[in-house]
């Protein structure tokens, strides 16, 4: 089926099915069209979720992590 066969078969669609269609495009074409392989974020952005879990460093730990690490002087 040809792509121009299946536009014209969306009109016959109820709005549930197609919101069903709408939610499959939205998975295969992932963010910005890209394709679904690509659509994970980063490992960057998915680490976010964990931003600011771990109590107890000091509040310029992100700045300063080669000082507590490995003694280098403080920025």
């Amino acid at each position: 089926m040809s792509a121009n066969e299946i536009i014209a078969e969306l009109s016959k669609l109820k709005r549930s099915e197609l919101e069903a269609v709408g939610a499959k495009l939205h998975e295969l074409l992932g963010p910005k069209g890209r394709g679904k392989s690509q659509a994970a974020p980063g490992w960057g952005r998915s680490l976010t979720k964990f931003a600011g879990a771990v109590e107890g460093l000091p509040e310029d730990y992100a700045l300063n992590h080669d000082h507590y690490l490995h003694g280098a002087q403080k920025r």
